[in-house]
């Protein structure tokens, strides 16, 4: 690799080109990668987490994805879309998790909502009329109705139209308000 250096003591190498140097063994390669994307990283993950911790720890895993990816990059093909793909599916990944683990912001509106000791029972049978979901539309629901997300900024991450989205989100919505008449009060939002 060559050793040329800007003034500020970052290599002068296109990021394709970094890349693949460092599908090549060149470690230095991903250190300049990594001071280039690191804050970028952060703040797309912290803007659609809302976590400051846990957008640390999705930007550390994506940086250890990249890693392993290293050798499928094709260096032909811009960096900064691929390595943002691979961002936004960690962050679907992510979301999926907790879906499956119980961490959703939505039990814990309908808690608060609810209160008292009848919320389990609609906790747990908000999360099994969710789990019915696809994954698609429970990221919709849960990032246009819990995080605040706009319906653009969703079909930008989801790499769709803005009318695509608002489609998803209004056929989930009659999904869970389907299975709420069968004895489940779910909140109807816009």
């Amino acid at each position: 690799m060559s050793k040329t250096r800007r003034s500020d003591g970052t290599l002068d190498l296109s990021d394709e080109s970094l890349m693949a140097e460092y599908a090549a063994g060149r470690v230095e390669a991903f250190e300049e990668l990594f001071r280039r994307y690191e804050q970028t990283a952060y703040a797309f993950f912290v803007k659609r987490v809302g976590s400051q911790d846990q957008a640390r720890d999705l930007y550390q895993e994506l940086f250890l994805r990249v890693h392993r990816g290293r050798h499928a990059y094709d260096p032909r093909r811009p960096f900064t879309p691929w390595f943002f793909q691979i961002a936004h599916r960690l962050l679907v990944d992510d979301f999926r998790r907790a879906f499956r683990h119980h961490e959703t912001l939505l039990g814990n509106v309908l808690d608060s909502a609810a209160g008292g000791e009848d919320s389990l029972p609609i906790r747990c049978d908000l999360e099994q009329m969710m789990s019915g979901l696809s994954a698609e539309e429970q990221y919709v629901l849960r990032s246009a109705k819990l995080t605040g997300d706009g319906y653009r900024e969703i079909a930008a991450d989801l790499g769709k139209s803005v009318d695509a989205i608002k489609k998803i989100a209004s056929r989930a919505m009659e999904k869970l308000r389907h299975c709420a008449g069968r004895g489940v009060v779910v909140p109807a939002r816009g």
